[in-house]
């Protein structure tokens, strides 16, 4: 389940953001004109399965990119040319090179499409009234609960005291 909290002003957001991140709350979407901080302090940095797709993506690729080039020129079909080796492995390094550089950057690329979910023409927050103002001058942050009342009850007891213009609480479609 998804709560939306409406703000006035990026003060009273940005107060309210680190309130809730004080009480643990550490996943809380900002929806908002501009950057509440100048240091995004609050934003997640980095992404530890896009790393790890990258290596495995290069990894796979320089492999199959030297062992292609192995097996052309060195097995399927050696060429004498002046007497040199047919496995010649720095002549291999640069096409290899560009290989785990295209492989890394479209396992990125796909992961990132799959871990964000992308593309998603809908979000539940597109049909709270109201919630458009948050391109020109409202500020809303998002926090996802549990489906049981009690989850709801403790955010909504929580978010009270921070004056919210409002609280709205949907559901989050699968």
């Amino acid at each position: 389940m998804k709560v939306l909290v409406e703000f006035e002003f990026a003060e009273d957001a940005a107060a309210a953001v680190r309130a809730l991140a004080s009480r643990g709350y550490l996943d809380v979407a900002t929806y908002t004109p501009f950057p509440l901080t100048g240091e995004q302090a609050h934003a997640p940095r980095g992404s530890l399965p896009l790393g790890l797709l990258a290596f495995g993506g290069g990894v796979t690729a320089m492999a199959a990119a030297y062992l292609v080039q192995w097996w052309a020129n060195a097995w399927s079909y050696p060429l004498n040319a002046g007497g040199r080796p047919a496995h010649a492995a720095p002549a291999f390094v640069p096409a290899t090179f560009e290989t785990i550089c295209l492989a890394a950057t479209i396992a990125v690329f796909a992961g990132f499409l799959l871990i964000e979910r992308l593309p998603r023409l809908w979000q539940a927050e597109f049909d709270v009234e109201g919630f458009e103002r948050a391109t020109v001058d409202r500020f809303w942050l998002g926090l996802d609960v549990a489906d049981d009342g009690a989850s709801l009850d403790r955010v909504t007891a929580d978010v009270a005291p921070l004056r919210p213009l409002r609280i709205v609480a949907g559901e989050e479609p699968a």
